[in-house]
């Protein structure tokens, strides 16, 4: 009985060492699950907190006063574009600058046809600064409509009422397609060369560029009768002779009888002139228009 009542005893401490051990993991366990917790709990807490300071910070940012706008420098238009710009982007004085979205700013302002690009800048506290390039007009092109053509050949604007039209005029194209803009950019090379010319082939006495089927061109010019044909390779060299030819032509007292110039001739020019009147039986010397 006494052997059986010690191996009882032994079952029974080993049993109680057990559930202590265990209630030692278990106790340790719960310690550090709340430790964990308790870690993620003030990680949170301080996310939060760090948050709620930044929110409060950027609205602070966005609504100071010391932020406002005070000097607004605008290049590259004139003081009633500048005023129209103004009333377009909404811009106010004591506005707060970090509160514009420049991209949305620059795009608005490009918007405009007569504004080819804009850069937009703020400086720190409160000066706003906008520098804008303009379109500029060199020829009108005629097609389904009248439209403004700018010196890379580009399409940029349909004339309206109040647009300014005292500008040389681009006839012979049918639509606006693909094969318009290769055209289009080599009359903007043409109109390019002829802003370097002074005297009767300069660009202000041009009155028309028509292009021709065979993808020529037919210049016609103030104070010069002729049509003058050109190709559409070698456009400075053309140029070269023709102001050469004219000046030919004038000291020679023929300009006002020559009908067309073809300039297309890698030797020279070919010029055709008009047939001589008669007066009183006799050729007259200068046969003018006929």
């Amino acid at each position: 009985m006494r052997g059986k009542r010690g191996i009882r005893k032994k079952t029974l401490g080993k049993q109680r060492v057990r559930r202590k051990k265990r209630s030692r993991v278990w106790v340790m366990t719960a310690r550090v699950l709340g430790s964990t917790i308790l870690k993620i709990g003030l990680g949170f807490a301080v996310v939060v907190l760090v948050s709620l300071v930044f929110i409060y910070s950027y609205h602070y940012v966005l609504t100071s006063p010391f932020f406002g706008l005070k000097q607004l420098n605008i290049t590259g238009l004139d003081s009633k574009e500048q005023e129209r710009l103004v009333k377009v982007c909404c811009l106010r004085e004591g506005q707060n600058i970090l509160a514009l979205r420049l991209g949305e700013l620059r795009k608005k302002i490009e918007a405009d046809p007569w504004i080819r690009s804009a850069r937009v800048e703020r400086k720190l506290p409160g000066t706003l600064s906008i520098s804008v390039v303009k379109e500029e007009p060199w020829a009108i092109v005629v097609s389904e409509d009248f439209y403004f053509m700018n010196r890379w050949g580009e399409i940029f604007k349909k004339v309206e009422g109040q647009d300014p039209v005292n500008l040389p005029v681009v006839t012979g194209l049918s639509d606006l397609g693909s094969e318009a803009g290769e055209e289009l950019r080599q009359v903007a090379s043409l109109l390019s060369i002829l802003s370097a010319e002074k005297g009767a082939i300069g660009l202000m006495n041009l009155l028309e560029i028509h292009i021709n089927d065979s993808r020529n061109f037919s210049l016609y010019f103030k104070g010069i009768p002729a049509e003058i044909q050109m190709g559409a390779m070698g456009l400075r060299i053309q140029v070269a002779k023709l102001r050469r030819l004219l000046r030919h032509l004038k000291d020679t007292g023929r300009m006002q009888e020559a009908r067309r110039i073809d300039l297309q001739y890698a030797g020279g020019a070919v010029v055709s002139f008009y047939p001589p009147r008669r007066i009183n039986g006799r050729t007259g010397k200068n046969a003018g228009n006929a």
